[in-house]
Order: C-alpha cells, then sequence, then structure tokens
C-alpha cells in the first residue's frame, strides 16, 4: 500500500528520518525523457500493427486494401501514441496513484490537507474497562522532517502503543463544524481492522488513513467523470483511426475500436502507468557528527 504521504503531483519533496530534502532537476529530465520513449514506441508499435492488420483484414474484407496505407497507419500510430502518453501524464502527475487510471484501477477521490487535529486515544484499564483522553496535535518541520507533535509535550503522534489505541481524529480546520472519523476496529475494539488503519467519517463519505492523519480522502464526482471520460476516448480515437483514417466500414471499425480499445485498457495501460510514474528519491541519512 502506497501511503498517501507519497504525494506525486505536488513537487518532489520527500520526508527522510532527517531533514526534508528536495530532488534534483535530474528526476524531471528523466520522467520527460521516460514519456517522449513511451510516445515513440507506441507510434511505431502502433504503426506497424495498423498497417500489418489493414493489410490482411481489408484484403480479406475489401477485396483490397485502403491507397496509401503506409501513411494512413502513420497518421492512426501517431494519434493513438499522442492520446495514451497524454492520459499516461495525466495520471502519472495526479495528486494520488491512479486517480484517472483504467477504468479497473481507477481511484477518483480528492484530498484536503490540514495541519491540526485531535485524537481520540483510548486506554486500557484493568477489569476490561477503558478511558479516553483527546490530544491536540499539530503538523511540525524539523529535523525529521514532517511530523505531528502534541501540542502540550511535543510527542510525535502515534497510532497506537501498549498503553492506547487512537479510537478516532477529529478535523476542525477548514470545516464549518468539528468532523469525527472513527476508526475501523476488529471486535475486540483494540485492533485496527485492515492494513490501511482507516478512521471514517460519521455520517459521512470521507476517510484518513492512518498513515496520513493530515489528509482527508473524499470521493469525488467531478474526478470519476474525468477518469471514465480519459477510459472511453480510447475507443472514441481508435474508432476515428480506423474509420476516416484507415476506411474500414462503420461496423468493423466499430468492432476492432472495442476489442482493441479494451486490450489497451486492461492489460498496456497498467504497464505504462507503472513505468512512467515519477520514481521516490531516497534519502540519506544524516551523517553522525565526530568528535574532534
Amino acid at each position: 500500500m502506497t501511503p498517501l504521504s507519497h504525494q506525486v503531483g505536488e513537487g518532489l519533496g520527500v520526508r527522510g528520518s532527517g531533514t526534508t530534502t528536495t530532488s534534483p532537476c535530474p528526476v524531471r529530465s528523466e520522467s520527460a525523457v521516460s514519456l517522449v520513449v513511451t510516445l515513440v514506441v507506441i507510434f511505431v508499435a502502433s504503426a506497424i500493427v495498423l498497417w500489418g492488420l489493414s493489410l490482411f483484414l481489408q484484403g480479406y474484407l475489401y477485396s483490397e486494401p485502403a491507397d496509401k496505407l503506409i501513411l494512413r497507419a502513420a497518421v492512426g500510430g501517431l494519434a493513438i501514441a499522442c492520446y495514451l502518453s497524454f492520459w499516461v501524464y495525466v495520471n502519472t502527475r495526479a495528486d494520488r496513484p491512479n486517480k484517472y487510471g483504467a477504468i479497473h484501477q481507477f481511484s477518483p477521490v480528492a484530498l484536503s490537507k490540514s495541519t491540526t487535529f485531535q485524537a481520540v486515544q483510548k486506554y486500557r484499564k484493568a477489569g476490561g474497562e477503558a478511558r479516553e483522553e483527546t490530544v491536540a496535535y499539530q503538523k511540525q518541520t524539523g529535523q525529521r522532517g514532517e511530523v505531528f507533535v502534541s501540542n502540550t509535550d511535543a510527542t510525535p503522534f502515534k497510532l497506537n502503543t501498549a498503553d492506547y489505541i487512537t479510537s478516532a481524529i477529529i478535523v476542525t480546520e477548514g470545516q464549518p463544524a468539528p468532523v469525527r472519523f472513527e476508526a475501523v476496529l476488529k471486535p475486540d475494539g483494540w485492533t485496527y481492522d485492515g492494513e490501511k488503519k482507516t478512521f471514517r467519517e460519521k455520517g459521512g463519505p470521507r476517510f484518513i488513513e492512518g498513515d496520513d492523519p493530515g489528509v482527508i480522502v473524499a470521493p469525488s464526482g467531478g474526478t470519476q467523470l474525468v477518469a471514465i471520460a480519459l477510459n472511453v476516448l480510447v475507443f472514441v480515437v481508435l474508432f476515428a483511426v480506423f474509420w476516416p483514417v484507415l476506411q474500414y466500414g462503420v461496423g468493423h471499425a466499430i468492432g476492432l475500436s472495442l476489442v482493441i480499445g479494451l486490450v489497451i485498457i486492461i492489460l498496456l495501460m497498467p504497464m505504462l502507468f507503472d513505468l512512467n510514474t515519477l520514481p521516490t528519491v531516497p534519502v540519506a541519512p544524516p551523517t553522525p557528527a565526530t568528535r574532534a
């Protein structure tokens, strides 16, 4: 599970155990090169496939292939390469992995950040009883990077210890009224249910992941529409390539677009997204001081 703190789209600052470090320009340069390589490879592969497929199919369906088939295949390959590369760029530069991904993988959500919150900590007591304590935390940037610390004694935030478990998170910053996010716990009430350690809004659809207590995740209808549109446009581009460019009949163009479009969305796009995801820049641990 990739934590929400890995925000691909906002600069390239990274958190380490020491100071916060910003990645140098070569990361962006490598990213641009990766997109260019993706564009070129898709163009060459698409043009060859379109030419070979049309040479065979059109000869079988229409007695002879379209005139200037090589040029038509090149134009079609360029159209496919440009659109797929654009989709790769939009998805891999979003603020959350697979925000605009393939239809079976995309995660259409909006993120909102807060620099303060309150943690409801449930303490164990003898006899099976429990008591709760609410502690306020605020974000600080220091030698350990960005962390949430207690307002009272600057203790770093922890989800749970041997003494307590965080059972709820209350956010007031940027909210019209305090919003309580309840921890999703197992029936025993002392163990988080799932690796994400999710806190869900009481009476609402939003949630917080325990690894990023300062980030509220909300389902986004607008983001979902954009993600669906990006998937559907694959079929539209393919239909434009097969019908007016390669001069297939409308019925044949629709059939080919559906079959090849599904292959692209289900098999090809996830691989392209993985290959073009911005790399995580490792942060060297701080060098211990030496005595003279």
